[in-house]
């Protein structure tokens, strides 16, 4: 029996030892600091849908699906209490192209950059930070 006693007082203490350890609580930190420099995304719902011009006397409509990537994880707060501001620009900035420009691949990509450079302009004057990464249509549906 003092055989049994004495392995289990050094398996006590080996497992003090452990965590008692700096280099665990170390390895929790910087996780968790890895989890707050890491990207994150902000999806704009529910879908932008906006009107915008056409041949004609009519009105074409287009249906967007917006993920905004931020810098970080930090970011996504700012970026959902200012979702309003940032719907609000894509809106005027979607319903002043033409057809041609909606349509267009090469101009949409350029309509992409235009909203991604609107949205970090509003910000930078509403925070003073540019908290906006990339701006991504994940789905473009226009008629």
């Amino acid at each position: 029996m003092p055989y049994v006693l004495k392995h289990a007082r050094q398996l006590v203490m080996l497992l003090l030892v452990l965590l008692a350890n700096p280099a665990w609580a170390e390895e929790s930190t910087t996780d968790a600091a890895a989890q707050q420099d890491g990207v994150a995304y902000h999806p704009l719902e529910p879908d932008i849908i906006t009107n915008y011009l056409s041949e004609g006397k009519t009105l074409g409509y287009v249906r967007v699906t917006v993920e905004l990537m931020a810098e970080n994880h930090g970011d996504l707060k700012l970026l959902e209490t200012h979702d309003p501001l940032i719907r609000d620009a894509i809106i005027r900035l979607m319903g002043s192209k033409t057809a041609e420009q909606i349509k267009s691949l090469p101009s949409r990509e350029e309509l992409r950059k235009e909203c991604e450079a609107r949205v970090n302009e509003l910000l930078v004057r509403e925070t003073g930070k540019k908290a906006v990464k990339e701006l991504i249509f994940t789905k473009f549906l226009y008629q």
